[in-house]
């Protein structure tokens, strides 16, 4: 993993709130992760938008009313009743323009390593928050969809052999070994329906497994990855990479998807991975923890 920003110490770690039944979620499941992860801080953060802000002083509050000390005092009593974690916590209310730069700003003055956001199906689509985050953010995501279950069992880690997506592995065994459950590296491979008129199916199916469990193998010996690391590869077949890894996860009864926020083309952090912008544009099951 990245050795500047990994998860096996002490964590600050950031959680947005926006005032909406998502945060009561969001609340559980921070404090579901104080049992597995050695937490230091938990700054629990909301940003008012400057234009939502103006809008409500010139039309319904007046300037002796504080709509900062309103929005912390319920994010308090938010917090007070469905945050049952042991980390000490702050809460942060921020006044700026964009969300996604807030909350940048607040990694960068907190030394932040995870942040913790709602995966809101309303968001899907529409270049919403996740995937500024993840593009903008130098830090781990955790994108926790409402109905995410409690538990950390069984975690899925797919793959393309690239030293990005071998740190998100990595990830997931460091947490499996929290929780003493079980990490699945899965492979999505397709064979290019045009050969098939020249090439027999089975045959070629066959030679690429060989092909891809020898390179597995070979990432168990150079990483030192654990005997006990499961590999399963699957083709596509009419499906994309991420329908595949979406259908993989819910038949295997998996509690979260962790991912590399990039692929093999580590061109900037500015991109995010194709497979991984979808994946986040398309989960609404459960949560994602995007590795930086």
């Amino acid at each position: 993993m990245n050795k500047k920003n990994t998860l096996d110490k002490k964590l600050n770690v950031l959680v947005a709130l926006d005032l909406t039944e998502m945060d009561a979620a969001l609340l559980r499941y921070i404090s579901f992760l104080n049992s597995i992860f050695s937490i230091q801080h938990i700054y629990f953060a909301h940003n008012i938008k400057q234009s939502v802000l103006h809008k409500l002083y010139e039309d319904f509050i007046s300037d002796e009313i504080q709509i900062d000390q309103i929005i912390e005092d319920e994010l308090k009593r938010n917090i007070a009743k469905n945050y049952t974690g042991q980390a000490p916590y702050s809460t942060v209310v921020t006044n700026e323009i964009y969300t996604e730069s807030a909350l940048t700003d607040l990694v960068k003055e907190h030394a932040i390593d995870v942040v913790v956001a709602g995966d809101k199906t309303e968001l899907k689509g529409t270049g919403g928050l996740p995937q500024k985050l993840v593009r903008m953010l130098n830090t781990h995501l955790l994108l926790v969809p409402e109905e995410s279950r409690p538990e950390l069992n069984k975690i899925l880690a797919p793959t393309d052999f690239s030293s990005n997506s071998i740190q998100a592995l990595q990830a997931s065994l460091l947490i499996a070994g929290q929780t003493k459950g079980e990490v699945q590296a899965l492979h999505v491979f397709g064979i290019p329906s045009f050969y098939f008129p020249y090439i027999d199916r089975e045959k070629a199916e066959e030679k690429t497994k060989k092909h891809l469990h020898s390179r597995f193998v070979e990432l168990q010996k150079k990483h030192a990855l654990p005997a006990h690391t499961t590999f399963k590869y699957v083709d596509k077949k009419e499906y994309s990479v991420v329908e595949a890894i979406q259908r993989e996860s819910e038949r295997g009864g998996f509690d979260m998807i962790v991912i590399s926020a990039r692929g093999a083309n580590n061109l900037t952090r500015l991109f995010i991975g194709s497979t991984t912008n979808d994946l986040i544009q398309s989960n609404q099951t459960m949560p994602i923890l995007v590795i930086k």
